[in-house]
């Protein structure tokens, strides 16, 4: 009886461990499991190194079936928000200016000293001070393209930026990246209206960047129908061929290498610098050089007679013909060093009703005999070709010659044998006070 009811009680035990074990080698395996996943498997965000974070940059540049892996090994803190659309863009940028140097072999971090002198060249092109905080401490890259550097690009560095934040742990600045993808962006929107002739388009553009009062809109149209020309007659490089001289949040420059020169004959090349002011607006510095329809200009009278003193010999007896007696008349002898610079020995001066002309000359037994050296002139009596004249506002200067603001209102033409330069000057109600002609070189002829 006593042992029955024993081997009852061992067998009651018995079953019921059989039952509990299953539940106790889950708990316990669970236990197990979170002690090897604890040890072995780190889940604290991990950080890379700047090294590292550029290596996966570069990465990505170099080969766009990289761009996905690199973005996925940067670690999300070190990302700043920056989605892979925006990645992926940011380094096709990158990709598009670095591939026209060569193949990438390696990089390098520049020094503190370097890099001041790489953000000082970048700010002295804009009117920025400083580059925004947002930024984080910026530390450039330098990519080198060892034996692979094409030929033409000894001279220029591919450069750009990654941000250490105060622990000094590198990241993108979303900010940064951003703000580069905008600016480049924006100058390539520029040459797509260009590129396709899109004169519309291309006011809509220019329109915000010419906020004087002397812009109207028939100025702009007339800029905007000059720069639209000069693409379509002088400029022989493709798009694919421009050349990113620079890029950065603040600044891009472009060369284009295939341009029509001042003479309709040679090729040269052509700048273009997109910068951005203090208040993230964009500037965009295109300077188109002024082609005259004619390559020479004119002096007129009060009664439309063209008055022929440029480019001539003249002497007493012609300038009087010409223009009469003046109120002013002066020969003086020029010093030594004047007169080996302008190759005569006599300076004359004289001052007529609207207008005002320098003479260097030859000093003969009967006068004198020389060349016009200089003219100024303060009236309306006289114009030159006949449409622009002293008192004329300056938005209709810039109608006649649309992209004479961007010469600083002045430029060359030629008369005779040579060459001159015609400057206008303003008051202050922007209209013209005088108009003066100087002769652009010294030698004779």
């Amino acid at each position: 009886m006593r042992l029955g009811t024993a081997c009852r009680r061992i067998v009651a035990l018995i079953v019921t461990a059989v039952l509990l074990m299953p539940a106790m080698l889950c708990f316990s395996g669970c236990n197990m499991f979170n002690v090897i996943r604890d040890n072995f498997i780190d889940t604290t965000p991990a950080t890379i190194s700047e090294q590292e974070l550029v290596r996966l940059i570069i990465m990505a540049v170099s080969n766009k079936n990289d761009i996905s892996s690199s973005y996925s090994q940067i670690p999300e803190e070190q990302r700043d928000d920056i989605s892979y659309s925006v990645f992926n863009e940011y380094v096709a940028i990158l990709s598009s200016v670095s591939e026209k140097y060569g193949t990438i072999q390696s990089f390098k971090v520049l020094n503190d000293h370097d890099s001041n002198d790489y953000f000082k060249a970048i700010l002295s092109q804009t009117d920025c001070t400083d580059f925004p905080s947002e930024y984080g401490h910026l530390s450039v890259i330098e990519l080198d393209y060892g034996d692979t550097l094409k030929a033409g690009r000894e001279d220029s560095r591919c450069r750009f930026c990654v941000s250490l934040d105060d622990n000094g742990t590198a990241y993108l600045s979303r900010k940064y990246v951003t703000d580069m993808i905008s600016a480049y962006n924006y100058l390539g929107h520029y040459f797509t209206m260009l590129e396709n002739n899109n004169t519309d388009g291309l006011f809509a553009l220019l329109d915000p960047l010419y906020n004087d009062d002397i812009y109207i809109n028939s100025v702009i149209s007339a800029k905007v129908q000059y720069i639209a020309e000069f693409y379509l007659l002088k400029v022989r490089s493709t798009r694919s061929e421009y050349v990113y001289d620079e890029i950065s949040p603040l600044l891009v420059t472009v060369t284009i290498p295939k341009v029509i020169g001042d003479d309709g004959e040679s090729i040269t090349e052509h700048k273009v610098k997109l910068s951005v002011n203090p208040d993230g607006s964009y500037d965009i510095d295109d300077q188109i050089p002024w082609y005259l329809d004619t390559t020479s200009l004119g002096v007129y009278d009060a009664t439309g007679n063209a008055v022929r003193i440029t480019g001539v010999a003249l002497n007493v007896e012609r300038m009087r013909a010409l223009l009469g007696d003046p109120y002013y008349y002066n020969v003086y002898e020029l010093s030594d060093e004047d007169k080996i610079k302008f190759g005569k020995p006599v300076g004359v001066r004289a001052v007529y009703s609207g207008i005002v002309v320098s003479i260097y000359a030859d000093d003969l037994d009967d006068g004198w005999e020389g060349l016009v050296h200089g003219i100024r002139i303060y009236s309306d009596q006289y114009s030159i070709d006949g449409q622009i004249t002293v008192g004329m506002n300056i938005s209709e200067l810039l109608l006649i010659y649309p992209m004479l603001d961007e010469a600083d209102y002045s430029f060359n033409f030629e008369s005779g044998r040579d060459e001159y330069t015609i400057s206008f000057n303003f008051d202050n109600n922007n209209n013209i006070s005088d108009i003066s002609i100087a002769k652009a070189f010294s030698s004779s002829k």
